[in-house]
């Protein structure tokens, strides 16, 4: 089976959907200088055990072609063999901090109203840079995200003297609310590579709200095997006690002034780039002051557009999956 036509620049040709999502995965981590092992890219593919021809097959095609090298044993679109040597470092500095990771993600599920706790950001890619922070994607009680932010935020800014390295606590949804609104190949990356360390119902409930994930990844999944779902009793006394204690006001009155405070301390961005960064909802809590979304959005379009330039292959999606790029 021919898989790839003859390339000529500045001209579209025909590309086998195979080898066009295996370069539009490599593309997208590319924007993170992040070559990937060819086990990964197959599983990342949706290839199932019995595919490794058609996979061999289509991957041969596109480093004869010269649009994907290898280095290694890790593959790219990049002509840079420096990002090999940069991703074994960084996937060594993962693994040193993951222990510490898990200890305060358990530390995070013992306070009141929290239901889950998953690993998010680079860690949850098992990559981190020297400065890169331990971020966590939290899930909480309905009509409670607010408190359990704000006892959260109070013990990193008196405990932590406000340090993010370990506890960057930037999202926040409701148990009601774990649909993903914006559906794209960030935000599904995101989704699928979260790494559950508490609430295993409310991770399985994760993925079941966002199965569009599938359009991008078909099968991969991250283990569940550290994760623990249970609790410190005095968890449930504060929750009780709270519960009784006008805990509808209080979670509204923290709503209302931390969402101030936050509009007020970025008022200097524009009311898009401010929507692009932040969502404040009584039920989510979207904190991304650098617009990452956005930013790596716009880049891997930008790969994308030169890639199709230089190749003259088209990199669009099939029509049944055409949001899928």
């Amino acid at each position: 089976m021919t898989y790839l036509c003859q390339m000529l620049p500045e001209q579209t040709q025909h590309i086998n959907d195979l080898a066009r999502e295996m370069t539009r995965f490599l593309l997208y981590f590319d924007v993170f200088s992040y070559p990937l092992l060819k086990k990964e890219l197959f599983y990342y593919c949706g290839m199932q055990s019995g595919q490794e021809i058609l996979f061999e097959e289509a991957l041969t095609h596109l480093i004869a072609n010269g649009m994907v090298h290898e280095y290694q044993g890790y593959l790219t679109t990049s002509t840079n063999t420096g990002i090999v040597e940069r991703r074994i470092k960084g996937n060594k500095r993962a693994a040193s901090r993951m222990r510490t990771a898990r200890r305060y993600a358990r530390l995070i599920s013992w306070f009141p109203f929290v239901r889950g706790v998953f690993l998010s950001g680079s860690i949850s890619k098992g990559y981190m840079n020297k400065t890169d922070d331990i971020d966590y994607f939290i899930v909480t009680e309905p009509d409670r995200l607010w408190i359990a932010r704000t006892l959260l935020t109070l013990f990193k800014k008196i405990f932590l003297l406000n340090s993010y390295r370990n506890f960057c606590i930037n999202y926040f949804v409701d148990s009601e609310h774990l649909s993903v609104k914006q559906r794209n190949r960030f935000t599904a990356t995101e989704t699928v590579f979260l790494i559950p360390v508490f609430g295993s119902e409310y991770y399985a409930a994760m993925l079941m709200a966002n199965s569009w994930t599938s359009r991008y990844y078909p099968v991969f999944r991250q283990s569940g095997d550290i994760c623990r779902d249970n609790s410190p009793m005095v968890k449930r006394w504060l929750e009780a006690i709270i519960d009784r204690c006008c805990a509808d006001r209080l979670d509204r009155a923290f709503f209302i002034r931390s969402s101030a405070y936050i509009r007020n301390k970025f008022r200097d961005l524009s009311v898009s780039l401010f929507d692009k960064c932040f969502t404040l909802e009584t039920f989510e809590l979207k904190y991304l002051p650098r617009c990452q979304q956005s930013r790596i959005m716009n880049r891997y379009n930008a790969k994308k557009m030169i890639f199709e330039r230089k190749f003259g292959v088209s990199l669009k999606a099939p029509q049944r999956d055409s949001q899928a790029s």
